[in-house]
């Protein structure tokens, strides 16, 4: 354990987090959360996921698991977040060939695939849900304001809304008094 505090959470938080990781390997999640962060604070404020960190963090992550886990495990992840990236590419094709504008941006779909790499498809589910309710409320308090919102950077709300399918899938039966 260590002496400051907050990083005893964030070991507690992150050795459960990654799946395909073990415990002890607990850095390797916190890493990826924390490109995840930047990546998503970058995005609020230039409304662009940068690929740089989400290809280090992709590539980071598949090494890791195939050294500390195994390849297949590995493999297993990186398919899962192949067709994450996929699936959210196609909605937007579509979408976009029905009404002639995107639904969602590339850097969405570049995040998404990383975040599932690491802590697998529910989470990331979790936070597709959470961030859209999210960032409808931001619009819908924007409109109340009578500020104009033309165009939303989703992957803030989608950072709070894995961290929020973090915590529901795999930290709140550890804090539950019940368990």
């Amino acid at each position: 354990m260590f002496v400051f505090p907050p990083l005893d959470i964030l070991r507690t938080i992150t050795e459960t987090a990654a799946p395909g990781m073990p415990p002890a390997y607990w850095w390797v999640a916190a890493g990826v959360l924390g490109i995840l962060a930047l990546s998503a604070t970058i995005d609020a404020f230039t409304e662009i996921v940068p690929d740089v960190f989400i290809l280090l963090g992709l590539i980071g992550i598949f090494i890791a698991q195939t050294l500390y886990s195994s390849w297949e495990s590995a493999a297993w992840h990186f398919r899962y977040a192949l067709a994450a990236g996929f699936f959210i590419w196609a909605v937007n094709t579509l979408w976009y060939r029905h009404f002639r504008y995107d639904a969602l941006g590339m850097g969405d779909a570049k995040w998404t695939m990383l975040a599932v790499a690491c802590f697998g498809v529910t989470p990331c589910v979790y936070a597709w849900g959470v961030g859209a309710i999210l960032a409808s409320l931001y619009i819908g308090f924007a409109r109340l304001l009578r500020y104009q919102v033309s165009q939303i950077t989703f992957a803030p709300f989608l950072f709070i809304g894995l961290c929020a399918g973090l915590y529901w899938l795999r930290f709140a039966a550890y804090l539950s008094p019940l368990a």
